[in-house]
């Protein structure tokens, strides 16, 4: 009798990347439209929405730990991210939510959502979100550890400063916030896009003006990369200050000191980049730099989980 092959996940297939791509590219044009191919934030499990609600999460995680942890995805990507790549020595589908669930006993949640929408908005829906999560768990929830690349660290470092009664329920549950290449003071990229196409459209010249109102277009999401820190009343987001935070940054060169390394960080986001700590704040994230992993490949990647397994088990 042939054995029975897993279904792959839909996630990763180019229709769902695509989207997931267009919603970074266009996503707050997409909402404003109505349009169906703008995204909701929700939590999925192999490609399809986790309905929250006790039968819903039971239905796809049967095994419940009383420690969660969620993944928040960046820029123009979905939960697919999170994958590691097929080799021998790698499970099928493997990545960090599922090897902390055989290593520490936790519960992985992926989220999915729009991100070109401002990082505010995301940050308000992740907070809901989670409320909603820890209301409809079917165990009370003792800890929760929350795990955030690029732009979704931004998005985590927001819904953390979101305050009541959005974070009613579950930001006291917070124990550990984990940032893989998070742009905390911006991304070198978005700086050069928006000089370019402020000079572009002040170039007295149709053709010119015209290829900077086309880069004008882009999402309000990767606009506010160019900031990085997610906007409070009273400055950048504060870093909450009843959780231990931690920087996991990836360099070009495998001399972390060497110039290339230096200037360009990971390819996208500088290491210094990620420094950055609100005035009068007594939590201050501790650093972990990795030599020669690239920004997407720090979602990835064995040493990064060794480091993420670590801190999850206090050490």
């Amino acid at each position: 009798m042939k054995a029975a092959t897993a279904r792959p996940d839909p996630a990763h297939s180019l229709p769902e990347r695509g989207i997931s791509i267009l919603n970074g590219m266009l996503g707050d044009y997409l909402q404003r439209r109505g349009n169906d191919l703008a995204i909701d934030m929700s939590f999925r499990h192999r490609g399809r929405m986790v309905e929250l609600s006790a039968a819903g999460i039971r239905a796809t995680t049967p095994v419940l730990s009383a420690k969660l942890c969620v993944l928040v995805h960046g820029f123009c990507c979905n939960e697919s991210v999170w994958t590691f790549p097929a080799t021998a020595s790698a499970r099928k589908n493997d990545t960090y939510g599922s090897q902390l669930q055989r290593d520490g006993g936790y519960t992985p949640f992926y989220v999915r959502y729009n991100t070109g929408l401002p990082i505010a908005d995301s940050a308000g829906h992740l907070a809901k979100l989670l409320g909603d999560l820890v209301a409809a768990y079917p165990l009370p929830v003792d800890a929760i550890t929350l795990i955030g690349h690029s732009m979704g660290g931004l998005v985590i470092r927001g819904a953390c400063a979101a305050g009541p009664p959005q974070t009613a329920g579950w930001l006291a549950k917070v124990t550990d916030v984990i940032y893989i290449g998070t742009p905390h003071d911006g991304a070198d990229l978005e700086r050069f896009a928006h000089g370019a196409t402020g000079t572009l459209r002040a170039i007295p010249n149709h053709v010119t003006r015209l290829i900077g109102d086309i880069l004008n277009m882009r999402s309000r999401g990767v606009k506010d990369l160019r900031v990085g820190h997610p906007q409070s009343d009273q400055g950048p987001a504060p870093w909450l200050a009843s959780a231990r935070h931690y920087l996991l940054m990836g360099t070009l060169t495998r001399n972390p000191q060497h110039p290339v390394g230096r200037i360009f960080g990971d390819a996208l986001v500088r290491v210094p980049s990620a420094t950055s700590t609100p005035a009068g704040s007594s939590t201050a994230p501790e650093i972990f730099v990795f030599p020669g992993v690239h920004h997407l490949a720090l979602a990835h990647d064995a040493a990064v989980y060794r480091c993420i397994r670590q801190i999850c088990a206090g050490a």
